[in-house]
């Protein structure tokens, strides 16, 4: 994403929180009573199981596990704004985005239908440029766009796994 982009998420972000050093969440409780994506929910769920993880004193967005023939993402949908984020989930290679090319079906109809809901979907050199918004979980250091728009946790999904497994080896040499 351009600078210029980057600048347009910021702008928005500071205008949902009302500050960047005292934040305002009263978005989130707005938004969690009053459902926006029901129907892209309802939708999802004539195409995949569907298990909603949102975690309220978290979360600025709704999180979901879709299923189907064995196969898992992850789908976070901004409480801030129209933005989405989708992840493929492996027991093997972990937490990994799902590329606009993707040829999996599935990961295909996902997007078109996120798009005819109006919502950008970001990618992970967006979701990781840094932002100045004071959160609760997250080091001042570590927070990025990420945070902002979906989940106030100081390690990145998609980094967590990594790490998890670099302490693990070093805990086995």
């Amino acid at each position: 994403m351009s600078i210029e982009g980057t600048q347009h998420l910021l702008d928005i972000i500071q205008r949902k929180y009302k500050s960047f050093e005292e934040p305002e969440f009263g978005f989130v409780s707005k938004a969690l009573s009053s459902q926006p994506y029901a129907p892209l929910v309802s939708r999802l769920r004539e195409l995949f199981k569907v298990d909603e993880t949102t975690e309220p004193n978290d979360d600025v967005s709704f999180g979901y596990v879709l299923s189907r023939d064995g196969k898992q993402w992850g789908l976070e949908l901004s409480m801030v704004e129209r933005y989405a984020v989708v992840f493929r989930i492996s027991s093997i290679s972990g937490v990994e985005f799902v590329l606009s090319g993707s040829s999996v079906p599935e990961e295909h109809t996902l997007r078109e239908l996120l798009l005819a809901h109006h919502f950008i979907i970001l990618d992970q050199q967006t979701l990781e440029q840094p932002c100045p918004l004071k959160m609760h979980n997250t080091d001042p250091e570590n927070m990025c766009i990420y945070q902002a728009l979906f989940s106030d946790v100081d390690v990145l999904p998609w980094k967590a796994e990594k790490r998890a497994n670099r302490n693990k080896q070093r805990k086995e040499k």
